[in-house]
């Protein structure tokens, strides 16, 4: 008598026996497509943010011995080498593009962003640096007021007002990470004014093109900084700094995703899973414990950017039903 090893899959209609390993897929393929789109748009959320994270994370562990010029050029450069084959898929003419000077203005705002970010995530707890980052939109609404002249209502501004106290709260001015505090305040500026540069590119521009562009003229600006102060890496620290690029376009490719997916305001609560994320790892790799100060600047900011999110869709979605 034959006895069925479970190595292989069911037969199809034709008679044909698949590998167990294609009809897993399938099977997967199959349930992914069957979830609702906000649902497939979280899972992406949740990936990006861990993913996120651990960039973060990795960058951190590596501060002490690594200037942040040579880890942003890892970052730039590998995230380069992934982006590079996707981007010129069909042809290198894919890579053409008539905004180039877009490209440019992200790119630089980008490259300070990252710079900012793995000075600051070296000095501040994980999770402190994570509650900054959620400072992002609170300086989107500032940056359109002065670039797009977007005025926003009373409420808004009220709002972001708010996000800011938190910011003071979190910071604790005059402690001893103050400068570190305002380089995270800085990455989320610069965050914000790549939200601007993106918001003023053509939607014809595909995102593979832009992320192409943006690594690769980070890697040309960063290629001489990053050899003034370079340090060879061992056999594990270059391990590391290659996953600061990998976990790097991972998350720029899961938000993507996440976006097309889903809406953007039932999606945009899903990301403070990165506060989440970043106090447990903080407590497990550098025993940091978030104090009260950084619990509650994190509930005001987190608040007021949620509010602000919350209220923009539903006049967005107000908007559009006039037009209806």
């Amino acid at each position: 008598m034959l006895v069925d090893s479970g190595d292989s899959a069911p037969e199809s209609d034709t008679g044909v026996r698949y590998p167990m390993s294609a009809a897993l897929s399938f099977s997967f393929s199959r349930l992914w497509k069957g979830l609702a789109p906000n649902v497939r748009g979280a899972a992406w959320i949740l990936l990006g943010a861990l993913s996120l994270v651990l960039m973060h994370t990795v960058s951190k562990s590596m501060g002490k011995r690594y200037d942040p010029l040579q880890m942003t050029f890892f970052r730039c450069f590998v995230g380069l080498l992934l982006v590079f084959p996707l981007a010129a898929y069909g042809g290198l003419a894919n890579l053409r593009t008539r905004h180039l000077k877009m490209h440019l203005g992200r790119s630089l705002f980008g490259l300070a962003g990252w710079i900012s970010a793995f000075y600051a995530v070296s000095r501040l707890p994980l999770a402190d640096f994570t509650t900054m980052s959620f400072t992002m939109p609170l300086f989107v609404t500032l940056l359109a007021a002065l670039t797009l002249g977007e005025r926003g209502s009373w409420q808004r501004w009220l709002a972001t007002l708010i996000g800011f106290v938190g910011v003071v709260v979190t910071a604790r001015p005059g402690g001893d990470f103050q400068l570190a505090a305002l380089a995270a305040l800085a990455s989320a500026f610069f965050g914000a004014s790549v939200l601007m540069v993106v918001k003023k590119t053509p939607m014809t521009e595909p995102a593979w093109v832009m992320l192409f562009y943006s690594n690769a003229i980070n890697c040309a600006l960063m290629s001489l900084p990053a050899l003034s102060v370079w340090r060879m890496p061992g056999g594990m620290d270059l391990l590391l700094l290659v996953l600061i690029g990998i976990f790097g376009v991972t998350s720029q490719v899961t938000y993507i995703f996440a976006m097309r997916e889903g809406d953007a305001s039932a999606l945009a609560p899903f990301d403070y899973v990165r506060l989440v994320y970043a106090a447990l790892i903080g407590w497990a790799l550098f025993a940091e414990i978030p104090d009260r100060w950084s619990l509650l600047g994190a509930a005001i900011i987190i608040g007021s950017t949620f509010y602000i999110g919350r209220r923009e869709s539903r006049l967005a979605r107000e908007k559009q039903a006039a037009l209806l």
